[in-house]
């Protein structure tokens, strides 16, 4: 570890512990929130140095040193493999949900209307892998699109309600408690489409594609 120069130094803002975890969960740089494993006699407080290993924001933090303790680390090469682990059981975990899953899925594919099942065949066509991948997701977006287009009726009523609190938008609409700011905002795009324009709901990108991209999800034109 020593001669490990990956990481950066910080302050600990702001410290609790989570006795259920067993876990510390630490603050630095007044914003960036983390867990960690707790040391076996080393308690950590405000004001301590911490150095964070790893390539910085938007990647794995691999260990964690407060006060030359460490509390926990890994090599490059020991995070890549935990990585790729992780992957790999992501993926078998992944595929037999889809196996337990896939006649309820054929049914929610079945029950659309046509032109959405034209839009999943789509991305199926073109990625082997979109099934156990992405249907899912999918299928969820595309359902709720038909849900809000039968409920409003017209691209100016779904235009007004999608600016509505969720409390009135609910009132108008049984749209899912599920939703996360992408599959509505797909929802509602697709919704939109399928009223004004139904041959757009085949072509348009795919609801994951701002997250994994066109290439990987069979979303090609």
């Amino acid at each position: 570890m020593k001669n490990d120069t990956e990481y950066k130094e910080h302050v600990i803002d702001a410290i609790k512990s989570d006795d259920a975890l067993n876990m510390w969960d630490i603050c630095v740089d007044k914003s960036a929130y983390m867990l960690i494993p707790k040391h076996a006699t080393f308690i950590p407080k405000v004001g301590m140095k911490a150095k964070f290993y790893g390539r910085g924001f938007g990647y794995p933090v691999r260990g964690v040193v407060i006060e030359d303790t460490v509390m926990f680390y890994r090599t490059k090469e020991e995070e890549e493999t935990k990585h790729k682990n992780w992957v790999q059981n992501k993926i078998k975990e992944d595929k037999a949900r889809f196996e337990k899953n896939k006649d309820a899925m054929d049914k929610r594919f079945n029950a659309l209307p046509e032109v959405f099942q034209k839009r999943i065949q789509r991305f199926r066509d073109n990625n082997s892998d979109f099934r156990w991948e992405y249907e899912d997701y999918e299928l969820f977006t595309c359902e709720e699109a038909v849900k809000i287009a039968n409920a409003l009726k017209t691209e100016e009523a779904i235009v007004k309600w999608k600016d509505m609190d969720w409390e009135d938008q609910k009132k108008l609409v049984d749209i899912d408690d599920g939703h996360s700011g992408n599959t509505f905002g797909c929802a509602v795009m697709l919704a939109q489409f399928y009223i004004t324009r139904p041959e757009f709901v085949v072509k348009s990108h795919g609801a994951m594609v701002g997250v994994v991209g066109c290439e990987e999800y069979g979303c090609k034109h």
